[in-house]
């Protein structure tokens, strides 16, 4: 696809994946439903906690397919992967000269309200990630417990030991480092207040992942946290969100040097 072509011109690589349903966690694979009923939801064998949604257990339908662009559906009947509610999941992804721009809507096709979550996972060879954020979560293993007062790091450089930053009162705009010097800009709408920045340990990649809500958000938002992100859309109702990946083609120097 031309999306991954412009990556090579970056001299950098470039995953993208996207979630609907949940993003990241729900802890224990289970979490109360709006009407207090008990979800247990599908997940990996051997994994306690359930992750990253549905979409990625089932096929999608291709409904479009251009030299520049394609349409993606999933629908979920109610009962699979152990979640209740009927919904379909839309993704629209589009290369343009500039880099891309990925796009998701999930509707609630059940009779009763749904909670949900969404958000795209994409990750990079990039050596750091610029973000402003407001409010950084703790977190244990992985699930989000609690909003802190620790003022969050803006500047997110990957390091071999790792670290996972659950993030929110995001503005939706990152900026990717490469070594080779150039950049890359991510740009989320309204939708997307939070951002995840990973760095896995030993890993040669830094994710930075533009989502709806914090991890294990069903469970902390049935529990009263505030700022969790979810949503609860009734039937026929829907959420969207959308996310710009734009390259720099003339970046200024960040040592003072030749680009």
């Amino acid at each position: 696809m031309r999306c991954l072509a412009e990556g090579r011109k970056l001299s950098a690589r470039a995953v993208f994946q996207s979630r609907a349903g949940f993003s990241n966690r729900v802890r224990d694979s289970r979490f109360a439903a709006p009407d207090g009923s008990i979800v247990e939801l599908a997940t990996f064998p051997g994994m306690a906690h359930a992750l990253h949604g549905f979409g990625q257990f089932a096929a999608w339908s291709v409904e479009l397919q251009e030299a520049d662009c394609v349409v993606l559906r999933h629908v979920h009947r109610e009962g699979e992967h152990g979640c209740p509610w009927a919904f379909e999941a839309i993704q629209l992804i589009e290369a343009n000269a500039d880099g891309a721009r990925l796009s998701m809507r999930v509707v609630n096709r059940s009779s009763r309200p749904m909670p949900v979550g969404l958000g795209f996972h994409p990750y990079f060879n990039a050596q750091e990630a610029e973000a402003e954020t407001t409010t950084l979560w703790r977190h244990e293993g992985e699930i989000a417990v609690e909003p802190t007062t620790e003022r969050p790091a803006s500047r997110h450089v990957r390091e071999a030991d790792g670290y996972t930053r659950y993030l929110s009162g995001w503005d939706g705009r990152a900026t990717l480092h490469f070594a080779s010097g150039r950049t890359l800009a991510l740009s989320a709408d309204g939708a997307l207040t939070h951002v995840v920045v990973h760095c896995p340990t030993g890993a040669d990649y830094l994710c930075v992942e533009p989502v709806s809500h914090v991890s294990d958000g069903f469970n902390l938002a049935a529990q009263g946290v505030p700022g969790t992100g979810i949503v609860v859309i009734g039937p026929g109702s829907e959420i969207r969100a959308s996310l710009v990946i734009a390259a720099d083609a003339n970046p200024a120097p960040r040592d003072g040097g030749a680009a």
